[in-house]
């Protein structure tokens, strides 16, 4: 082989290596991207864990809803101001400053 043979197979190498080390760390399905899609998909894991445990509490009072009484006065008291005869109610209000 001359040497003009051996440096043009030593370049092709040369930029076969720096094509694939570009892909392998830099391009779309790379290292760099599957770290920064793992760190997505573990804040959408939070998110979710946050969002269920939301969804089960709203179940519960969903439930509480359907079957008991006590729980629709309560949300009237809480949300409606309910009062029933009898009863008095007392309101404390802070100063304005």
């Amino acid at each position: 082989m001359s040497t003009i043979t051996q440096r043009a197979m030593l370049l092709i190498g040369t930029l076969l290596v720096l094509v694939l080390q570009y892909r392998i760390w830099w391009d779309d399905s790379g290292v760099l991207a599957s770290r920064t899609l793992e760190q997505l998909i573990e804040r959408i894991a939070e998110d979710i864990d946050v969002l269920q445990g939301r969804n089960d509490q709203l179940k519960l009072e969903v439930a509480d809803l359907r079957d008991g009484s006590a729980i629709l006065e309560e949300k009237a008291r809480e949300d409606l101001g309910l009062v029933q005869d009898g009863e008095t109610l007392i309101l404390f209000v802070e100063p304005q400053q």
